[in-house]
C-alpha cells in the first residue's frame, strides 16, 4: 500500500465517543487524515489518491489483544496443538509421530490439552508418554498452563526437586509426571523455555505475530518474562520494532526495579496470585462443591502482594495481576486500594486479570477505584462446560462468571483479551461471546463489546490518543471486515471474515479463512 490511500463506499464504525459512522477515510503518513462522506473526498481523488473501494465492507479499528503471550503462542505454533483431542489415545498416536520425527534430544512439545475434554478426564502419566516417546523429553501443557505431563526423560532433564509443590505423586510414592501449581508456571516452564536459543524464540515470535495480524488484530499487549519465559522480555523490548505489529510490553515479574531500568512503564501480567480454575488451584472464598476440602491455592501471602503492589504503584508503574477467582481478586484487590489510599494517583489504571468469578462488592469497588478488567470472552467459549462448572461452583457462584454487564454499570472499563496460547487470537471470537454471554443477564451489546477490543484496550495502555478509534490524527491501524458485527445476527458475528489488516497505513498479513473455530 503506498503512504496515501483512500477507502470509499465503506461503513466505517469510528468508536469514537459519539459511535459516529462515515463512509470514506483518508490515509496519510500512516495517519488517519480526514474522515467523512465520499464527497469529503472528491479534491482527494481529484488530485490522484489511490483509492480502495470497499464496497459496503465495514472498517473498525485494528482489533487489540490486551493479554496474549508472544513468547508461549510462538512455542505452541511449533508443537502439537492437541485442543480438539477427544481421547489419549489421540494424544499418545500424535506424541509418537512427533517424536518419531524429532531429531536426537529434541524436546517433543503439545498443548492445549483440556483434560476435561477427554474421554479419560485425566491428564497422560508419564509411563505413558514414556511408551510412545522413550528417547525424546516430552511436555504436553493443559490448556490452562497450570498444569502439565512429562516423560521421564524430561523429568530426568529437568529434575524437579522432589517436594516441588503441585507434582502428583503416585500410590507408588513416585512421580507421576503430571504437575500442577504452582512447580508447573514457577519451576517446569522457566526451566523448559531457558533451553531454547534466542534466535528460535525470535522467529516464534514472528509467527505469533503473523496468527494474529490474520484475526485482524494490529496492537498485542505481550505479558512476556517471569516465569513462563526467563529473559523474553528483554528480547521483545530489543527487537519490537522488527515485529509486525504495535506492541504494548508488559514485564511478568514483581521486581520493580528490573521493570524501571529496562524503560517500562508497566509490570505484571500473569503474575499469579492464584491458578486455574480448570486446574483447581484459582483461590475461592468457598470450597469447590466436587471438591469439599478443596479452596484452591493462594500463591501469596497478603503481605507479599501488598509490598508488591505498593512498590509498584509508588514507582508509577502501572500494574496488572492475575486473579481468577474471588479470593485471588480480594487479595490484590486491597493491595490496590491501599497503595492508592496511601499515595493518590488518579490515572493510575492499573488492572486486574481474568476476574472470573468476582463477588458483587469487588465488582463496586474495582469501579470506584477505577481498577480495570483484563477479560478473555473466549475463555467461555473454549474452556466454559456450564454444566460442568454448575457442578464445581454451584449456580450462585456462576451468575458471578464474566460478570460483563454488571462491570459496566459499575463503571469497570473492561479491556479484550485472549491469553494465547490458552485459547486463540481471535476478537471476533470474543466479541460474539461476549453478547451471546451463557448468563443472560451479563450479556452486553455488540459495540459495548467490540469497544472491549478497540478504543477501551487502547485506555488500558494510555494509548486511546493515537489508537483504538477511527479519528483524524489518530495511528491509522485498521481492520476490513465482510460484514458489520453490530448488524449481522450474533451467533454468527464469528463467521466475519477478516478481509485486510492495515498497520500505520499498509496492510500487512493474510487475512484468516473462515471462522477462528
Amino acid at each position: 500500500m503506498q503512504d496515501n490511500q483512500l477507502f470509499l463506499n465503506g461503513n466505517i464504525i469510528s468508536m469514537d465517543a459519539r459511535d459516529s459512522r462515515f463512509e470514506a477515510l483518508a490515509v496519510e503518513d500512516g495517519r488517519i487524515l480526514r474522515v467523512g462522506s465520499n464527497n469529503d473526498m472528491a479534491d482527494l481523488v481529484e488530485a490522484g489518491w489511490p483509492v480502495t473501494d470497499l464496497a459496503g465492507r465495514t472498517v473498525l479499528p485494528g482489533f487489540i489483544d490486551t493479554h496474549q503471550h508472544l513468547g508461549l503462542t510462538g512455542q505452541v505454533l511449533n508443537g502439537i496443538d492437541f485442543q480438539d483431542a477427544e481421547t489419549l489415545e489421540t494424544v499418545f498416536e500424535q506424541t509418537r509421530e512427533a517424536a518419531e520425527n524429532a531429531a536426537p534430544d529434541a524436546w517433543v512439545l503439545g498443548y492445549t490439552l483440556n483434560d476435561f475434554s477427554l474421554r479419560e478426564q485425566r491428564m497422560p502419566l508419564k509411563e505413558e508418554l514414556d511408551a510412545v516417546c522413550p528417547d525424546n523429553p516430552a511436555m504436553i501443557v493443559h490448556s490452562s498452563w497450570h498444569m502439565c505431563a512429562l516423560n521421564s526423560v524430561a523429568m530426568d532433564i529437568l529434575s524437579p526437586p522432589a517436594d516441588l509443590p503441585g507434582m502428583d505423586i503416585g500410590r507408588d510414592g513416585t512421580p507421576t509426571g503430571v504437575i500442577r501449581d504452582p512447580g508447573a508456571p514457577d519451576f517446569i516452564f522457566p526451566a523448559v523455555s531457558s533451553l531454547t536459543p534466542v534466535e528460535v524464540k525470535l522467529e516464534s515470535f514472528r509467527k505469533a505475530c503473523e496468527a494474529a495480524l490474520k484475526q485482524g488484530i494490529t496492537t498485542l499487549h505481550c505479558l512476556e518474562g517471569g516465569g513462563f519465559g526467563p529473559g523474553d522480555t528483554r528480547i521483545v523490548l530489543e527487537n519490537r520494532d522488527k515485529l509486525p505489529v504495535n506492541v504494548v510490553l508488559w514485564n511478568q515479574v514483581m521486581d520493580v526495579e528490573e521493570t524501571v531500568g529496562m524503560g517500562l512503564d508497566r509490570i505484571g501480567g500473569c503474575i499469579c496470585a492464584d491458578g486455574a480454575m480448570d486446574a483447581y488451584t484459582a483461590a475461592l472464598f468457598e470450597p469447590y462443591l466436587d471438591q469439599p476440602d478443596n479452596y484452591g491455592t493462594l500463591n501469596y501471602t497478603q503481605e507479599e502482594m501488598d509490598a508488591f503492589v505498593l512498590a509498584s504503584h509508588k514507582a508509577g508503574l502501572q500494574v496488572a495481576v492475575h486473579c481468577e477467582t474471588d479470593r485471588a481478586i480480594e487479595q490484590v484487590l486491597s493491595a490496590m486500594e491501599k497503595a492508592i489510599a496511601a499515595y493518590p494517583r488518579e490515572d493510575h489504571r492499573h488492572r486486574i486479570e481474568h476476574c472470573e468469578i468476582p463477588t458483587w462488592d469487588q465488582v463496586e469497588r474495582m469501579g470506584r477505584a477505577g481498577i480495570l478488567a483484563g477479560m478473555q470472552p473466549a475463555f467461555i467459549h473454549y474452556l466454559v462446560d456450564m454444566e460442568a462448572y454448575e457442578k464445581r461452583f454451584g449456580m450462585d457462584r456462576l451468575r458471578r462468571l464474566h460478570p460483563y454487564r454488571t462491570m459496566l454499570r459499575n463503571g469497570v472499563t473492561m479491556t479484550g483479551g485472549s491469553d494465547c496460547p490458552v485459547t486463540p487470537h481471535g476478537p471476533l471470537v470474543g466479541i460474539q461471546t461476549a453478547v451471546l454471554h451463557p448468563i443472560l443477564e451479563e450479556r452486553i451489546t455488540p459495540t459495548q463489546a467490540i469497544r472491549m477490543f478497540t478504543i477501551d484496550a487502547a485506555y488500558s495502555a494510555f494509548d486511546e490518543a493515537e489508537r483504538g478509534s477511527i479519528e483524524p490524527g489518530k495511528i491509522a491501524d485498521l481492520v476490513i471486515l465482510s460484514a458489520d458485527p453490530t448488524a449481522v445476527s450474533p451467533e454468527t458475528i464469528n463467521e466475519i471474515r477478516v478481509d485486510r489488516t492495515i498497520v500505520r497505513g499498509k496492510a500487512v498479513g493474510e487475512p484468516r479463512d473462515g471462522p477462528a473455530a
